[in-house]
């Protein structure tokens, strides 16, 4: 018995070993691609009995021109009513099949992605091709829709976290495209029509520079002919997709950027500069070294400004990463009493890491979380069809992905320091905070060039 029983238990450790040794692969994907240029992208998983789907298109914020705010409300105007349904009707069969329907919209891409029973596939799909193709944006309904994110955009100011990023993005950009919000501002969406998005939609949404990605429970042979049914007439244009290839140089001094809230019991911080690319080809590293920074609670910045001192709630680090260009940035936010105190321990534990960098221990646990962390953004279906999307916008192949863990597990200590000190901005910093300037612009000009605009510029199209 007892021998039997450790034989048992050493089977039992060996197994427990290979699983934990095991490397995490992402499904098979599949693709084809319609007569029309449209790609399609297949992820057959049995397991349940849904299915996600993605139409993604290779036009974002940046195809705005002035008009910042066009490419969203095209897209998120897609549901108001098409040429065979009318707005009430779309949500009916929204409501009778329980789909899930959304839009979002990046610098170069936009997605209307859904999710539904695998066995409402044919009414899915027929709904999906007459939004993408055939949105009518009847004028009565957009101008509500309008309005109503007008609103939204201007409320969003009383909520200083809500638009720091996108601000610092206006303001680290500067002239390059890469400087419109993905949401516009108020000044240029109050003024955009039906009339306007129709003619974004007729520019850009055209299958030849579109993607199509369906996970989950079907037959990839079935799928096509379904979706060559519901998609081969979408006719084909001339639009190119969109691809900025020019490389932003961001600010060439130290830059505070106060952006003026009278009433505000609170500085809202966001300290940063250049950041990579896009899939980085070390990228995978890189999310270890800004998970020690400012990459999950028991980060450096969160210990020290959070832990140790009690300044705020919470600090956090992350790469903004568009094609051609990047940023990182550090983000918090304290009381305006401790808004000089909170910068110089968020500045000095900064400039501590990049000249200590990290010790082995930290770097073990790092790597232990981040490999952790990284499965489950994959173990769902609009996960997946997230992944097959952004792998056909920035034209990236599977494989970047299933290499992420033993990319983690190759980083050496004397990588993980030479990643810090090459890749993380080095000073001069763009600070930006969203505060009370009354009490606080006097110091905060000590910092660097100085700028103060009021909380009402955000709205605006004027640069910051």
């Amino acid at each position: 018995m007892f021998r039997a029983f450790g034989s048992c238990a050493l089977l039992l450790t060996i197994m427990i070993s290979e699983v934990a040794s095991a490397q995490f692969k992402l499904p098979v994907m599949t693709e084809t691609t319609l007569d029309n240029g449209l790609r399609v992208i297949f992820i057959e998983q049995h397991e349940v009995p849904l299915i996600a789907v993605a139409v993604a298109v290779r036009a974002g914020s940046v195809n705005d021109g002035k008009a910042w705010g066009l490419a969203s409300m095209a897209t998120a105007g897609v549901d108001l009513g098409t040429k065979a349904y009318s707005k009430k009707q779309i949500e009916e069969i929204e409501d009778q099949n329980a789909f899930q329907i959304s839009t979002t919209l990046g610098k170069e891409y936009l997605t209307i992605s859904a999710e539904a029973a695998a066995e409402d596939a044919p009414t899915l799909m027929k709904l999906l091709g007459e939004l993408v193709k055939n949105p009518v944006y009847p004028a009565k309904e957009f101008d509500k829709l309008r309005d109503r994110v007008v609103s939204q955009s201007r409320k969003s100011k009383e909520s200083p976290n809500q638009i720091a990023t996108d601000v610092f993005e206006r303001v680290y950009y500067g002239a390059h495209p890469y400087a419109s919000p993905e949401n516009g501002v108020a000044e240029t969406l109050s003024k955009i029509t039906a009339a306007n998005v129709q003619a974004f939609h007729k520019s850009y949404f055209q299958p030849q520079i579109a993607s199509i990605a369906i996970a989950g429970d079907f037959d990839s042979k079935a799928m096509k002919d379904l979706i060559g049914k519901e998609f081969a007439d979408w006719k084909k244009g001339s639009a190119q997709a969109t691809k900025i290839e020019s490389i932003a140089e961001g600010p060439k001094e130290a830059e505070v950027i106060l952006i003026d809230k009278p009433d505000a019991r609170e500085t809202t911080f966001r300290i940063g500069g250049k950041g990579p690319v896009s899939f980085n080809p070390v990228y995978p590293k890189l999310s270890v070294v800004n998970t020690i920074l400012g990459g999950r609670f028991t980060s450096l910045l969160n210990d020290a400004l959070r832990v140790k001192s009690g300044y705020t709630y919470g600090a956090r680090s992350g790469f903004g990463q568009q094609r051609s260009s990047g940023t990182f940035v550090m983000s918090t936010f304290t009381a305006n009493e401790t808004t000089f105190k909170t910068l110089d321990l968020a500045l000095e534990t900064y400039r501590k890491f990049l000249t200590q960098g990290v010790d082995q221990k930290t770097l073990d646990s790092a790597k232990s979380y981040v490999k952790g962390q990284y499965p489950p953004q994959y173990e769902t279906l609009d996960g997946l069809t997230s992944l097959a999307t952004s792998l056909f916008v920035f034209e990236k192949d599977i494989e970047t992905f299933n290499k992420f863990e033993s990319e983690v597990d190759a980083l050496t200590l004397a990588e993980a320091n030479e990643l810090v000190k090459t890749y993380l901005p080095k000073e001069p910093l763009t600070i930006l905070m969203i505060g009370k300037a009354s009490e606080i612009a006097g110091q905060a000009k000590t910092y660097g060039r100085f700028r103060q605009l009021p909380i009402g510029r955000v709205d605006s199209a004027a640069a910051l």
